[in-house]
């Protein structure tokens, strides 16, 4: 009984441990980011979550990432309208916050560059201390800049991403933010 006891203190501790650094590290990606930022890119969550209920109702929600992220990749796909998510109100929130210009940057052939020292980076460093899966994407990220669809995919499969994490969800979705 006292063995139980001990180890139901420890899980708890531990529970609350995790809690804390995952409540501590939101706190300071926000503060990077601002409200403003914050807002848009919850409201691409919100927007990329409605649409995967819309094409995926039997799945579970972390289950429709999964699937979202191995149709996008596939050749055999040939409805890409249903990778499209933005509300037109979010696409404007997007482009008000600054978020925008904020993640990306035009080269001079008009390709797009992931924004390397912007507050995006910054706030994702900060967490990559404690999350195995936001520090391997941001090292990539670091390291490769922008990357073709199918090697983005199938990096963060092979991350063993948690679909229900605040920070796992919000990478995935700012990748397909087009």
């Amino acid at each position: 009984m006292k063995i139980r006891k001990t180890i139901i203190f420890f899980l708890t501790i531990v529970t609350f441990s995790c809690q804390t650094e995952l409540e501590k590290n939101k706190h300071a990606f926000q503060n990077t980011l601002g409200e403003n930022k914050i807002n848009a890119i919850n409201s691409l969550v919100t927007d990329f979550e409605n649409n995967l209920k819309k094409n995926y109702p039997k799945l579970s929600i972390d289950k429709a990432y999964e699937q979202y992220l191995t149709e996008i990749i596939s050749d055999s796909t040939t409805d890409f309208e249903k990778f499209k998510f933005q509300t037109p109100n979010t696409k404007s929130e997007l482009t008000k916050s600054g978020l925008w210009n904020e993640i990306y940057l035009k080269d001079n052939n008009n390709g797009l560059l992931i924004n390397e020292t912007g507050q995006y980076m910054r706030g994702l460093n900060y967490v990559a201390k404690s999350d195995k899966f936001v520090k391997k994407y941001y090292e990539k990220r670091q390291t490769a800049g922008m990357m073709s669809n199918e090697l983005v995919v199938n990096g963060i499969l092979n991350s063993n991403p948690d679909f229900n994490n605040y920070f796992h969800k919000r990478i995935v979705v700012l990748e397909f933010t087009f």
